[in-house]
Parts: C-alpha cells; sequence; structure tokens
C-alpha cells in the first residue's frame, strides 16, 4: 500500500504540518492516491461516482469532473514544486460519466516547467481504461 503521507512529509519537510493533508475537498470527494511515479512526475487518484457528483440527467456534473482533475494537480504539484496555485484548466469533456461508472482513475502528469509555470496533463478513465476526459492544467508558483 501506497504510503502517501509519508511521502510528503519527505517531501515538505517541516512544513507538512502547515498543510491541511489531505485536502477538504480531496476528503469530500472520497479521492485516494493509489499511485504516484517521483521518476515520471505522475500521480493517479481514483475515485468513486457518488450520486451527490450528478447533475438532473444522471450524469456527473462537469465542474465536479473539473474537480476531481484539480485534486489530482493539487496533489501532485505539492511533491513536485514548491507552493503553487492552479492558473487556468483547460478541459475536454469526450463522454457521460453516470452512476454504471463506479470509480474514475485521474491521472496528472508534470509535462513542463516554465520558470515559475507548472504544465500538467490530466486524463480521466474508468476501471477499462475509457477515456472520459482530459485536461490542460497551468499551475502558477508563488
Amino acid at each position: 500500500m501506497l504510503d502517501i503521507k509519508k511521502i510528503y512529509e519527505e517531501k515538505l519537510g517541516a512544513s507538512f504540518h502547515e498543510y491541511k493533508m489531505p485536502a477538504p475537498s480531496f476528503s469530500i470527494m472520497q479521492a485516494e492516491i493509489i499511485e504516484y511515479d517521483e521518476s515520471k512526475a505522475s500521480l493517479t487518484i481514483q475515485m468513486p461516482v457518488l450520486e451527490i457528483f450528478l447533475n438532473p440527467f444522471g450524469t456527473m456534473q462537469g465542474g465536479m469532473i473539473v474537480a476531481a482533475m484539480d485534486n489530482a494537480i493539487g496533489s501532485l504539484s505539492m511533491l513536485v514544486a514548491p507552493l503553487n496555485m492552479t492558473r487556468n484548466i483547460e478541459s475536454k469533456l469526450i463522454k457521460a460519466i453516470t452512476m454504471d461508472v463506479e470509480s474514475l482513475f485521474i491521472t496528472a502528469k508534470l509535462s513542463e516547467q516554465k520558470k515559475r509555470r507548472l504544465i500538467f496533463d490530466v486524463v480521466v478513465k474508468d476501471g477499462n481504461n475509457e477515456v472520459y476526459a482530459t485536461a490542460k492544467i497551468t499551475n502558477w508558483i508563488l
């Protein structure tokens, strides 16, 4: 089992205790970090598709999908860079997510760093590797 708390404590050092870990939004979405690859600067979270995430049509609300992607980026960004924040999210919602999709697997990867700008690629899949959404997210080092 991945001991992500230990990884964060090692990366963040004494400042680890200054942050709410995991982030409240991460906890509310019942997300869990299932893989972290330091050499590839990538991280995968798993989260259930919950009824409270649905819109009136019975599909996952787009903002909740983007929030899931942002939670993956936020988790990874703390491991690969100094304090930073989301600056821009360019998302593509490809296929509707229904309650039939029990869990989502959101993989975030740092694809580029230019001075204070961090550029991440994100893919949202189900357990069968079907892609539901992608994004390019830019964070800004504070």
